[in-house]
């Protein structure tokens, strides 16, 4: 049950679920075949042949989806699905996906809203009930989950899953203990790994020690302590694959769960110094020093900020200070010389409405450079041109990601959910675009977004 594997594919509808041509089913069948092997790009390409073949149909988006996360690109992949269920509300399939991906990355909120929809769809499979049940769970709702935990059990007849039924039953016995007993004091965060940031000898530390930030006074009601935890080791992940910029969202969505969670500040701090922004590392390795009662990593945390102020002092608090490009970590000029030209090319292959070959271009662009945001929103231009619009939607949402004072992202989100008939929040793109006062906003394209948003209301 907990294996389920994730198939099947999807897109979005303007006016209901879009009926495949024969091209389209010849290449989603070849989708699902390479996707049982395990072939993923093998998958992928023929997901996006059935998509090219029949935009927006259901089935093709879930698949690509499926591939996504089986290749880690969590993020993506939720997008992708979510998309899938409003091609196609009855697709129990694409919600089912949904709910896994979201519940595997931490986000029990969607998985919870997810699992109750596809069990609304097919009350008798019992694999909805449980997962529904551990969404509950991990959200602090337990008289939901011991309901859902209990669906489960009395559904679950199959021999191979009674492990789970025993799990379930667990589960509820402890829920109801908790429900019963006082509250207990939070636990303590876990000892972080402590590593100190290399940085060159920095200047002698001021007289007086650095200001230690405290901890913010949240209740304990409040916090999210699994998927902080969840989101830290993502971010450790990617840190080891040098995707500085993508860990640092990570560390981030990690404090923001638990802003007590002493690892997470740590290591947002040492990500943010990689990155050159040491005004905003001194900020986090101060709130760990502060958050914890461990002598040692309140030195560690100390120490490096000591140091961090000694480079501010040198070079300035942030990249843009120091007169290089923000957030991009260490990367060799030739790499990044690489990056930008086949980003130029793609830009090129776009104005002469050769799309395919400008996916081409600026997906190479983005594998040598992967915090390269103007890439991400060239690509998604390349995907409406192929209309290709949940695609387009992910690769928008990314930049607006990487570059949050970026305002072409926003206008390319409106066109894509205004095509995905995602009419709300294509409005809403529509209206920040034509309200922004980023550099790369273009006043004609402002008077279109103002329209635009108008004739969706």
């Amino acid at each position: 049950m907990m294996a389920r594997c994730l198939v099947i594919g999807l897109t979005v509808a303007l006016l209901g679920a879009a009926q495949p041509s024969a091209p389209a089913e010849a290449a989603f069948l070849k989708g699902e075949k390479a996707l049982a092997a395990n072939k993923l790009d093998d998958a992928a390409a023929a997901y996006r042949k059935a998509l090219d073949a029949t935009p927006n149909w259901a089935p093709a988006i879930n698949g690509l989806g499926s591939v996504l996360f089986k290749k880690g690109q969590s993020v993506e992949a939720i997008a992708l699905f979510k998309s899938a269920t409003e091609a196609d509300p009855d697709f129990k399939l694409a919600w089912f996906n949904l709910g896994y991906a979201a519940r595997k990355s931490g986000d029990f909120a969607t998985a919870a809203r997810a699992y109750e929809r596809y069990t609304q769809l097919d009350s008798n499979d019992p694999d909805g009930f449980y997962g529904l049940g551990e969404s509950y769970r991990q959200l602090g709702e337990p008289a939901k989950a011991i309901t859902a935990y209990e669906t489960y059990v009395s559904r679950e007849k199959r021999p191979s899953e009674q492990k789970w039924v025993e799990k379930a039953r667990e589960q509820v016995t402890a829920l109801r203990a908790q429900t019963a007993a006082p509250a207990a004091a939070p636990p303590a965060a876990p000892a972080p790994a402590v590593a100190v940031v290399a940085t060159p000898a920095p200047a002698a530390s001021p007289a007086a020690g650095p200001a230690v930030a405290p901890a913010p006074l949240i209740p304990a009601s409040q916090l999210n302590r699994n998927l902080s935890i969840t989101r830290a080791r993502d971010g450790d992940a990617l840190m080891k694959e040098r995707r500085y910029r993508e860990a640092t969202f990570a560390y981030l969505d990690a404090v923001h769960a638990d802003p007590f969670n002493t690892e997470a500040l740590f290591k947002l701090g040492n990500a943010l110094a990689v990155l050159g922004y040491y005004a905003q590392a001194v900020e986090y390795w101060s709130r760990a020093a502060g958050s914890t009662q461990d002598a040692a990593i309140r030195q560690s945390a100390l120490d490096n900020v000591a140091k961090a102020q000694g480079r501010i002092a040198q070079q300035g608090g942030s990249p843009q200070a120091q007169g290089v490009a923000p957030g991009f970590g260490p990367l060799a000029d030739t790499t990044r010389t690489q990056a930008r030209g086949a980003y130029e090319q793609g830009v090129q292959r776009i104005q002469a409405r050769d799309y395919a070959g400008a996916l081409q271009s600026l997906t190479q662009a983005i594998q040598l450079e992967p915090t390269l945001a103007v890439a991400f929103i060239a690509r998604g231009s390349a995907y409406i041109g192929l209309r290709r619009y949940a695609e387009a939607a992910v690769d928008y949402e990314y930049a607006l990601r990487l570059a949050p004072d970026m305002a072409s992202p926003l206008y390319g989100l409106g066109e894509s959910y205004r095509m995905l008939g995602r009419s709300a929040e294509a409005r809403a793109s529509y209206e920040r675009y034509a309200t922004s006062t980023a550099k790369d906003v273009r006043p004609e394209l402002q008077a279109e977004a103002r329209q635009n948003a108008e004739r969706l209301r």
